[in-house]
């Protein structure tokens, strides 16, 4: 087992350690399984739009045959398994879980004759211990081997964990006491699992959840890199927003110039995110007037609006981990993938497309206007359809929301990526089998 998961010796006494002071959880269900985020839940679309609809709506009619200069040749996914591993009992009474995760990303490539296929050079994979170690220290739970790993392994503050990993399944251990990934986080306790608020196993386990969801987008990121670095030009349709804030891009281009090459850190955004267009499926954001977005007909998308902040964090659990701006603005708009409904559409099938500024060449969005954004609508316009073009086949039963909002290769690729991924009873029982 050590071999295959490449545990280093120190890390191995930790995890010892920390069997000691705790109770297992026998859960065999991972967080992700347990937490259905709520839709049109936070209130995040308060930008003015950079274009009109019809009739004063938000609904626009998208030409079917136009020029088609999008085609995705490339398909970015992610995955995360959180699972609770052991409980440590505190003097309190309190019960405070301790987590074990696994992260993958890839990307699918398609060849000219549309055919999919994975080149190992773009998967990459970590596995994360999670908890709240100095809350615990503090508490008077001292795990004399936490301090000893200092040069050992990679932590979460750690720069590395922006660059693709050395070796797959290398180990971050991740202190989820504090909110974020910043070498200062310890100045900000609010939300901070000290003291008493050790006793909130639901902001626990959300924590550890979110934490993971922070390092698996920046595994994405970092796989997206390596990929420019190979392919500079093609389009990538990504599973999820392209989530890249800028706190984090001066840290990022430490690791990631070797990837991309960029001379200064702006040019590392547009470097990676340039031709990547995410798809959001599940939606936390709600629009400004969902009336009109939950009515989009198969041949329509909404108006496209600028978007500087991203609450739709695939896998983050209740509350946000990490937050921040976008450097670079980027756009937004909704369309539905498909569906076999008549109307009205509701949030069958509905998805928000996301883009980097760079993906329509603007460089400067200040002084973007209604008038002359038009000359972009017919690019945003195609990119849709490509969208449109990655459906399936075939939808199983007609009200298959999986099926109806999921791009057929983005669906293919995530089974791939969840078999590659260690199993949720191996990770909730790992060192007790």
């Amino acid at each position: 087992m050590s071999s295959f998961l490449d545990l280093p010796e120190q890390l191995g006494e930790l995890f010892k350690e920390i069997q000691r002071y705790s109770l297992p959880s026998r859960s065999s269900l991972s967080e992700e399984e347990q937490y259905i985020p709520p839709y049109f839940s936070e209130l995040g679309d308060t930008s003015e739009p950079v274009e009109t609809g019809k009739e004063g709506s938000e609904i626009v009619d998208v030409k079917i045959n136009g020029e088609e200069n999008v085609k995705f040749e490339a398909f970015l996914d992610g995955v995360q398994r959180t699972v609770l591993w052991r409980r440590i009992p505190l003097s309190n009474g309190a019960l405070v879980p301790i987590h074990i995760a696994h992260i993958c990303a890839g990307i699918f490539l398609r060849d000219s004759k549309g055919s999919l296929y994975v080149e190992p050079e773009f998967i990459g994979a970590r596995l994360l211990l999670l908890g709240p170690f100095e809350g615990l220290r503090q508490a008077g739970v001292n795990f004399e081997t936490f301090y000893k790993l200092q040069d050992k392994v990679i932590f979460d503050i750690d720069d590395r964990t922006f660059a693709f990993p050395d070796k797959l399944n290398e180990w971050i251990i991740c202190d989820t006491t504090f909110r974020g990934t910043e070498s200062n986080r310890e100045e900000n306790k609010e939300g901070a699992l000290i003291g008493n608020e050790l006793y909130n196993e639901g902001l626990v386990r959300s924590r550890a959840q979110g934490r993971a969801a922070t390092l698996r987008q920046r595994l994405e990121m970092a796989v997206l890199a390596r990929f420019r670095k190979k392919f500079r030009e093609k389009w990538v349709l990504v599973d999820g927003p392209l989530f890249f804030i800028d706190k984090w891009r001066n840290r990022a281009f430490r690791v990631l110039n070797r990837e991309i090459g960029s001379e200064n850190e702006s040019g590392l955004e547009s470097g990676v995110l340039k031709n990547a267009v995410g798809i959001i499926k599940t939606h936390r954001l709600r629009p400004k007037n969902p009336e009109d977005i939950i009515k989009l007909g198969p041949t329509q998308r909404s108006i496209v609006k600028p978007i500087t902040k991203e609450v739709d964090i695939k896998g983050r659990g209740n509350t946000l981990d990490e937050d921040g701006s976008y450097a670079g603005a980027h756009f937004t708009w909704y369309t539905r993938l498909r569906s076999n409904i008549k109307p009205p559409y509701g949030l069958l099938g509905l998805v928000r497309l996301d883009i980097h500024k760079s993906t329509i060449g603007i460089e400067r969005v200040d002084a973007l206007n209604l008038e002359n954004f038009k000359e972009f609508i017919p690019q945003i316009d195609a990119i849709t359809r490509a969208v449109w073009r990655e459906r399936w086949p075939a939808i199983p039963r007609g009200n298959d929301y999986r099926s109806a909002s999921e791009p057929y290769p983005i669906y293919q690729l995530e089974k791939f990526l969840k078999a590659t991924i260690l199993p949720r009873r191996y990770l909730a029982s790992f060192l007790s089998m």
